[in-house]
């Protein structure tokens, strides 16, 4: 059968039918594409939310651990027994033009390691 242009009247039915049921299979499966894309995201943002709660409370729990272990005057005393703290403080007194005193302070601060023996 030659194809001269012309359609027979009793298939011009069947293409328009097929041409709804494509469209129809084509947004279907653009729909299920979505829901499934955005179901994937919603499973994947709870999935790192969970991770980062469990994760968060994981740490938390560990460092309160180490904290409540922590012997701070011990540790501190360690410290401060591998540092030599040196304070210089001047204070001269000068008077006013009334004949009260007034302090004046200099201070000097420094901190440096022990000397090596």
């Amino acid at each position: 059968m030659a194809d001269d242009g012309k359609r027979d009247p009793a298939h011009a039915g069947d293409a328009a039918d097929n041409e709804a049921f494509r469209e129809r299979s084509e947004r279907g499966l653009s729909d299920l594409v979505k829901r499934a894309m955005a179901a994937g995201l919603d499973v994947a943002s709870r999935s790192r939310d969970d991770l980062v709660r469990v994760a968060t409370s994981e740490i938390t729990s560990e460092v309160r651990s180490w904290l409540d272990h922590l012997d701070m005057q011990s540790e501190l005393a360690k410290v401060l027994t591998k540092m030599v703290v040196e304070v210089k403080a001047e204070i001269r007194f000068r008077p006013k033009e009334d004949g009260t005193l007034v302090p004046e302070a200099t201070t000097d601060f420094k901190l440096r390691p022990p000397a090596k023996p």
